[in-house]
């Protein structure tokens, strides 16, 4: 039986802070060791970093002093600095370790395959956290849950291991039967109700109580589900309602992660996902006006910093 005794993590954001505090908090420091670049480091060693205002007490390794691999590496950076980290993490890989992205999307893995082939990568999803990162901290109340799986819908020795692993930390991590499903619903979520929230810089409760930005969230969900399907992936209206009523369940003066990092002057991650679906309608010749127009709004923001 495969056992992951060490693992690595790359990128501490709000997830990363979030799940990395727990696998510490069960497993000690020594079972996870946060990789980033030596002044990074300094800066986390010297600030500290805290989750819901404990201190995280990680292990840091920068990408020079990298000697050993690691059984499972974890991706929980932005989008926008992903790749520059896939390469970097060829100093803990070997042709062993198993390689996991958190990142929201559908290409992450596609990238990852790229550059270190698909015999050890697992598709991720994680959905149902109310995280919300402020400088170095991150507070929230739910750590919602981690869906793993293997593009083939297998059970594999490297699924289970991981799942055993992170079920330990008292994670709840699940094997859903279609993970790429899992992913593209996701993904249709996230591309409407990040994307308005950013472009309006509303909470939930606002976009929510709010019929023509509610209508605008479907649509741009609407334009996810219609890319799908020449795909191979049928979204059914079903889920798009489902969604909805999810965040109505929200916490009304909370908002997304992609509202937050516009507020606080941050590069998003719209091209993960309104940037996703209009290449994908020009693919298929498939008119994406609503995606259009909200990743031209958000781009403007940016550029106005």
């Amino acid at each position: 039986m495969k056992q992951i005794r060490h693992a690595a993590l790359v990128g501490l954001g709000a997830l990363g802070i979030m799940y990395g505090k727990q696998l510490i908090d069960h497993f000690g420091p020594e079972a996870l060791t946060v990789m980033a670049d030596t002044k990074r480091i300094r800066r986390y060693q010297n600030n500290g970093v805290f989750a819901n205002g404990e201190p995280c007490l990680f292990r840091y390794c920068s990408w020079e002093e990298a000697s050993e691999p690691a059984d499972v590496v974890f991706f929980a950076t932005k989008y926008t600095t992903f790749a520059q980290a896939i390469r970097q993490a060829s100093a803990i890989i070997s042709p062993d370790t198993i390689l996991i992205s958190l990142l929201n999307g559908i290409v992450s893995e596609n990238d990852l395959a790229l550059q270190y082939g698909d015999k050890n990568l697992l598709y991720c999803t994680v959905q149902g956290m109310d995280a919300t990162k402020t400088g170095n901290g991150v507070s929230y109340q739910n750590l919602g849950y981690v869906a793993i799986g293997e593009k083939d819908g297998s059970h594999s020795e490297n699924l289970l291991a991981v799942q055993r692993f992170l079920t330990s930390a008292g994670l709840d991590c699940r094997i859903p039967e279609d993970i790429l499903h899992h992913q593209w619903s996701k993904m249709m979520l996230n591309t409407g109700i990040n994307q308005v929230t950013a472009v309006y810089q509303y909470t939930y409760g606002e976009v929510m109580s709010n019929p023509e930005l509610t209508a605008l969230t479907t649509s741009a969900m609407k334009e996810v589900q219609a890319v799908a399907r020449p795909e191979g992936v049928f979204l059914a209206d079903a889920e798009i309602d489902s969604w909805l009523d999810l965040i109505r369940g929200l916490a009304p003066e909370n908002t997304t992660s992609m509202c937050q990092d516009i507020r606080n002057h941050r590069k998003t991650e719209v091209d993960l996902f309104g940037g996703t679906t209009i290449r994908l309608g020009k693919k298929h010749q498939i008119p994406t006006p609503v995606n259009d127009d909200l990743v031209r709004k958000i781009h403007e923001i940016e550029a106005s910093w």
